[in-house]
């Protein structure tokens, strides 16, 4: 946390507002909107992150924010900032995400076309279709079934249509308001799925035609009926009370989140869509996301259903949407094969991911040439000109993380800034307790940094009867890892590489591992100290604040009724935030 944001932080308001982060070069590389801006903004540089957040709280150099009147209009500004900067951070919101819709145009005489542009201010919509194929397949059979208007503008005389019996000729027949009004909720009933009475009277005439020794309309009929079954009926209704809504599945881990919706309309499922996408710092923040840019961006019926969990969540969703979470019968049934297909695309998505690391970790191997160093252990010291040296350790196994195997290290024998007397003391403390404890041994080990590093790791496993091979991770002028050394040797990384990536995860996550350390470990001790010298607080209320409040910072936004409820008197509160006001943020 550098200066700029640290003063900042302070005068945060607490009003709802849309956030911008920007890096070194002025660059937005993420938006976010919140209810409370002062609450969001702080969290972003408070407490531990997964590795992808804290890959975006490492460039940021600066935030600016504008306040809202309410957290729609916060995150109606979030979207449009998204759209107009396309910040590397953000979910991708550029594609809208719009399905073909059928459309009666608004004209004197109107003919029914295929469109993704729509307005919610008007019913002259059908659909969603998944598909442009299958919204043409449909427009083609309205078009045979019904004498509606096809040509672009109105010829001079009749076209080919008028001739074969499937258009009304406009251009030569004025059509009266009913006659098209009646014709207009003829379509409207089909298309919204009531078909039986267009069957029931197409195989009527088709018996009166064959009656009549007619086969070739008799034909004519069997093909319409034949051609609405295959386009029009072919789903089964799943809800007998013709329900239209939309059931939204939600499965995630640590860094990506799946939803998967089932688009039902008249009690048929009519679609099913999926996505998979990386999140940052907040879950809720990037479903409610997803799903309001959604309902903004196409016609929507006003029912959704989601798990009980998110119900509150969604329950400010702008527009007239009702949030239902069914406990039992189809409705709920939806529900959950919306969330089994969720739980399948995200299990798919992991199952590339670890495909891909372990084909990143044979190219390492072949990189290096060494055996495929499937466990890794990564190294990172952290310090504030010599104050409260730490250390971490962090373990990759197949690729992934094992967070429950991290170590965090406390430095015992040096004095001050000291990275190669760090590096081999904890080094020679992790691989001395793990062969004393006959522990898993890596294939490889990384330290951040260069060959300093490399050759403080190498002393300290050379007094210990294990081999283990040591790599370091260099950055270049930009902060970004550039090449791995191994050997004396240092090789260039493909940055758009899988083992790019993966090395570069390793490294700010090892990163961030260390710095969270250094700063609870510092906020703590700090902390602490002032509470020695409070009037008033005694060793019960001194746990009761250390329990509750980790952190300078985080004690430093409770109220005084919070701190009051804890059993503080005014006069503690008060002598409290004077000895606070004259501490520095830790950085």
């Amino acid at each position: 946390m550098n200066d700029v944001i640290q003063d900042k932080l302070k005068t945060l308001p607490d009003k709802p507002g849309s956030y911008q982060m920007l890096d070194k070069d002025g660059r937005i590389i993420y938006v976010g909107k919140a209810k409370n801006l002062k609450n969001r903004v702080r969290s972003y540089f408070i407490g531990a992150h997964n590795e992808k957040t804290t890959a975006l709280v490492l460039k940021i150099a600066d935030f600016t924010y504008i306040v809202t009147k309410n957290e729609t209009e916060a995150f109606l500004l979030e979207i449009s900032l998204i759209k107009e900067y396309s910040p590397f951070y953000n979910i991708d919101l550029t594609d809208d995400k719009t399905y073909p819709y059928l459309e009666f145009t608004n004209e004197k005489n109107p003919k029914l076309i295929i469109t993704r542009h729509l307005s919610k201010n008007n019913n002259r919509f059908f659909g969603p279709y998944p598909n442009v194929i299958s919204a043409r397949k449909t427009l083609d059979l309205i078009n045979r079934l019904y004498k509606i208007r096809k040509c672009k503008t109105l010829p001079s005389r009749p076209c080919i249509y008028y001739e074969i019996n499937e258009c009304s000729a406009p251009c030569i027949h004025k059509i009266t308001k009913e006659e098209y009004q009646k014709m207009y909720e003829e379509i409207r009933t089909f298309l919204n799925g009531s078909d039986h009475t267009i069957l029931n009277n197409l195989k009527r005439e088709m018996a009166e035609d064959s009656e009549k020794m007619d086969f070739e309309n008799a034909k004519k009929k069997r093909d319409d009926i034949q051609a609405i079954l295959d386009t029009v009926t072919k789903e089964n209704v799943i809800l007998k009370d013709k329900t239209s809504g939309d059931f939204y599945g939600i499965c995630f881990d640590d860094s990506i989140v799946s939803i998967s919706t089932l688009l039902v309309r008249n009690g048929k499922i009519i679609l099913s869509k999926s996505d998979v996408f990386y999140y940052y710092f907040d879950l809720d923040d990037a479903i409610f996301t997803y799903i309001q840019n959604y309902v903004n961006n196409n016609l929507v019926p006003s029912n959704l259903y989601i798990n009980e969990k998110y119900f509150s969540l969604l329950s400010n969703l702008s527009g007239e949407i009702q949030v239902i979470s069914p406990k039992r019968g189809a409705k709920h049934q939806l529900l959950v094969m919306a969330e089994d297909n969720a739980t399948t695309q995200l299990m798919n998505k992991t199952k590339i991911q670890v495909d891909r690391r372990r084909k990143a970790l044979e190219d390492l191997g072949t990189l290096l040439n060494i055996p495929t160093p499937y466990r890794i252990e990564s190294f990172d010291n952290s310090n504030l000109f010599g104050d409260t040296p730490v250390s971490s350790c962090i373990v990759y196994v197949d690729g992934k993380k094992s967070p429950k195997e991290y170590r965090k290290y406390k430095v015992q024998t040096v004095v001050g800034a000291n990275d190669f007397a760090t590096m081999k003391e904890v080094v020679n403390r992790r691989y001395q307790r793990l062969v004393k404890e006959n522990g898993k041994l890596p294939d490889l080990i990384l330290v951040d940094g260069g060959k300093i590093q490399i050759e403080a790791a190498k002393e300290a496993i050379s007094s210990i009867p294990v081999q283990i091979k040591i790599a370091g991770l260099k950055k270049d002028d930009f902060h970004d890892t550039s090449t791995i050394i191994y050997e004396g040797e240092e090789f260039t990384l493909d940055k758009h590489s899988e083992l790019y990536r993966l090395l570069f995860e390793i490294q700010e996550e090892v990163h961030r591992f260390a710095i969270n350390f250094h700063r609870d470990l510092k906020e703590k001790n700090s902390f602490t100290s002032i509470l020695d010298t409070i009037v008033g607080v005694g060793p019960i209320l001194k746990v009761r604040l250390l329990e509750k409040y980790k952190t300078t910072t985080m004690i430093n936004s409770a109220s005084d009724e919070e701190l009051k409820a804890l059993g503080l008197s005014s006069d503690s509160i008060k002598d409290l935030r004077k000895k606070l006001k004259g501490e520095t943020d830790f950085e």
